[in-house]
């Protein structure tokens, strides 16, 4: 009997993120994902891959990447769903936005703690 294998993809919920998960679960991969945007990710897991939420093969969490005791906590709830065992790990999520609150940009330095989220 073949191994299934697993991941965690986190920021799977939309653009590159959805993608690598689908191709994960074309490929017969059970896949958590981690999202912060939980409108998206609903969208995601039970439209846009519905088959395979509804077939036992995907599963996902909110969970906040700036807080390690939240990263800790998700994973071993995906750790659970997955059979124990977590094969691949794709750290995707990220903020893709180059303009923050007040006008500021990448370029200013003030912006310092949005770069480190």
């Amino acid at each position: 009997m073949a191994k299934t294998h697993t991941a965690i993809v986190s920021g799977g919920a939309r653009g590159i993120g959805r993608c690598i998960v689908r191709r994960f679960l074309e490929r017969g991969y059970h896949v958590y994902i981690f999202d912060i945007d939980e409108d998206e990710l609903k969208h995601t897991v039970q439209t846009h891959l519905k088959k395979y939420y509804d077939s036992g093969a995907l599963e996902s969490c909110i969970c906040n990447l700036r807080d390690t005791d939240d990263i800790y906590d998700r994973v071993q709830q995906a750790a659970k769903f997955l059979g124990g065992r977590i094969d691949v790990l794709v750290n995707n999520g990220g903020i893709a936005t180059p303009n923050w609150g007040d006008g500021k940009t990448m370029a200013d330095r003030e912006t310092l703690k949005e770069w480190q989220a």
